[in-house]
């Protein structure tokens, strides 16, 4: 390549990457995966080596990007930078040579520095560009893990991780029901919860936060390990960190990063590699830094894994919106100890990047070792100019109505989408239905979404109140999969399901951000009494009073029962149901009457939503995350980092073979 091709090629770079950081860091919308902007990076690095030239936009010279949001801005008093980046652990060994350090997990989330003054948090923000961040002290308050109050009072900042853990990135995600809206790695949905207007919303997903560096205070601790374990004794979860003594050879570094790459999936942490810093506070300082990183340590990525398959063939899924989302299905392979069998396409303009054809060999990765994700069509390196048209379905495959292809944005990028326009397509509702019958809404045994679309293409549902019109239709009965006994049960389970609580009621209605927790928060505040509540809604009552309540939730509430339809469903619905009463003073007292208790794990006889039920019978409260006030802790299989952080702080911890309830 010529110099001047050198040049443009770099101008282009610079030009792409930065399209890359806006869409990463400002819209959550990732448009190339970590693994390509790496290399992409890496090449523009080392051009810019040999040309001898660094351009002021270069991402080499700039972290994180512009801050764009409308949360308030704040300029860093301590630049918040990042770390030079390497895949070979014999880059580790050679600052090793220097000194000796520690290897940290490097959280997949958002840096957040923390300000506390007279040992009470005064002020949160974001990393940003590096200069200037985002205040976010409202939702920092909300953290699962960040205590409000300290025993330090002298100023103490300390900077970390903001990141939600992968078992509650997959529940979050299982209520989105458009794939194309589903967030793609937990540090996408962490990164735009905790930039929310509204604290509420931050406080429903359960954002963690790690520490990993002080800026100022615990000066007399010279040691950078010694100080996260003061930060621990003070209420903080402490980070996972191996040390390093400097004698390590390459391959027993490496098998320390992946050993701390296995506690990160077996605690269901999400990261992107691991970081190696000297631990001497005094020594890190002396190293030095450069516009863009500083040079006490070395971040290690993990390559993306991945394996080689055959696509076998792509179907297609419908959401409630209409929108169909192609899905590829190919010969099972095992990518980072699971299988993978199916990877979502997005939409057809990947499909027709990528020239998919039934039988191609593929490449399939775990894009930050979560997402299964098809990277690359193999075929085509034997085959680059093969032409392609993509045989997309004419007509919905639920309901056979003609589909159409629209034009959309996504992130960066102009995208066409598929969709069927019919408005009572079957597939369409389906989500909704599946939904409504669901265990933590109207808990309807026996209505699968197999035999709710059966259902739907019968015809014998078009509203949700059909739902309870079913146990007239006998003719179910003669039905494939059916006969009088399953009917029968059917029809208990409908007659049951119509004395409900008004918490299950409104979890069914799927309004927005108003989940469990929210729904038996109002049902609490109105006596399980729906009529209250319509008054209070008519009333225009303000759910901001209600502690945990923030403006965007008020506005969705209100949003929902503004709807004319939402109105007329309820009303139809009504006639069929009978809210349960909520007695107060009947709380059978026992162990737990008062005390404040966690569940973490899966058990055998109870499901956690039984569980919580059952103690906050007993009048129990029922927390997400473990302090110094937690009274007990309920374990069951594979508990992970609560039961670890209850053994550190001395919580009674009950196995589920001693429970008695």
């Amino acid at each position: 390549m010529k110099t001047n091709e050198k040049q443009a090629r770099m101008e282009y770079l610079v030009d792409y990457l930065n399209t890359c950081a806006d869409a990463y860091y400002n819209k959550n919308e990732p448009i190339i995966s970590d693994a390509q902007f790496d290399t992409l990076f890496d090449e523009l690095t080392a051009l810019e080596k040999e040309l001898g030239v660094q351009l002021d936009a270069s991402p080499t010279k700039n972290v994180g990007y512009e801050v764009l949001s409308a949360l308030e801005k704040v300029e860093h008093n301590i630049p918040l930078l990042s770390l030079a980046k390497t895949k070979d652990p014999a880059d580790i060994c050679d600052f090793l040579k220097k000194g000796e350090g520690y290897l940290g997990l490097k959280m997949d989330g958002l840096t957040v520095k923390l300000t506390y003054e007279n040992g009470l948090l005064t002020a949160a923000a974001t990393r940003g560009d590096g200069s200037v961040g985002e205040v976010i002290t409202h939702n920092a308050k909300t953290f699962v893990n960040v205590p409000k109050k300290i025993k330090y009072t002298e100023r103490l900042e300390i900077t970390g991780e903001a990141f939600i853990d992968i078992t509650t990135f997959g529940e979050i995600n299982e209520q989105i029901e458009n794939d194309e809206d589903k967030y793609s790695t937990p540090r996408n949905l962490a990164s735009g919860t905790v930039r929310q207007l509204d604290s509420a919303v931050c406080k429903s997903r359960g954002v963690r936060f790690f520490p990993f560096n002080v800026l100022s205070g615990l000066d007399d601790i010279k040691s950078k390990q010694k100080r996260l374990d003061f930060l621990k004794d003070l209420g903080f979860e402490r980070l996972f960190t191996t040390s390093l003594s400097g004698q390590e050879s390459a391959s027993e570094v490496e098998e320390k990063l992946f050993a701390l790459k296995d506690t990160a999936q077996k605690n269901n942490l999400p990261i992107d590699g691991v970081v190696f810093s000297f631990d001497d506070v005094d020594f890190c300082k002396a190293q030095g830094r450069t516009s863009h990183h500083f040079k006490d340590g070395i971040a290690f990525k993990f390559s993306d894994p991945g394996a080689v398959s055959h696509l076998q063939k792509i179907t297609w899924n419908i959401s409630r919106t209409g929108q169909l989302t192609p899905i590829a299905e190919f010969d099972t392979v095992e990518i980072d100890n699971t299988e993978v069998t199916r990877a979502s396409l997005h939409n057809m303009t990947f499909v027709e990047g990528l020239k998919l054809r039934v039988g191609d060999e593929i490449y399939v990765s775990k894009r930050n070792m979560i997402i299964p994700h098809v990277e690359e069509n193999l075929t085509l390196s034997s085959q680059p100019n093969r032409e392609y048209v993509l045989d997309y379905p004419a007509v919905c495959p639920v309901c056979g109505s003609e589909t159409a292809v629209k034009t959309t944005v996504s992130g960066e990028k102009t995208v066409q989408v598929l969709y069927c326009d019919n408005k009572n397509c079957a597939g369409k509702q389906i989500k909704k239905f599946t939904h409504f019958v669901s265990k933590p809404a109207m808990n309807i045994e026996g209505l699968s979404e197999a035999t709710l679309e059966k259902f739907l293409s019968l015809g014998y549902l078009q509203n949700l109140s059909d739902i309870f019109r079913l146990s007239g239709k006998t003719e179910i009965k003669d039905l494939e999969g059916f006969g009088e006994k399953s009917f029968e049960n059917l029809c208990a389970a409908i007659k049951k399901a119509q004395t409900v609580p008004l918490a299950n009621f409104l979890v069914a209605l799927n309004i927005g951000l108003v989940g469990k927790s929210a729904a038996k928060v109002i049902s609490d505040l109105f006596g399980g009494d729906y009529e209250k509540l319509k008054v209070a809604i008519n009333n225009r009552y303000d759910f901001t009073e209600i502690d945990g309540f923030g403006e965007i939730m008020n506005e969705e509430i209100h949003r929902f029962f503004d709807n004319e339809q939402n109105i007329a469903e309820i009303e139809s619905l009504l006639p069929f149901i009978t809210f349960e009463k909520q007695e107060k003073g009947e709380i059978k007292e026992n162990m737990f009457t008062g005390k404040t208790v966690v569940i973490t794990g899966t058990f055998a006889k109870f499901t956690r939503d039984e569980l919580t039920e059952m103690l906050e019978g007993f009048g129990a409260k029922v927390t997400g995350s473990v302090s110094k006030k937690t009274d007990f802790v309920l374990v069951g299989e594979n508990a992970g980092s609560k039961l670890e952080k209850a053994k550190n702080l001395g919580v009674t911890i009950i196995a589920e073979e001693d429970l008695e309830i």
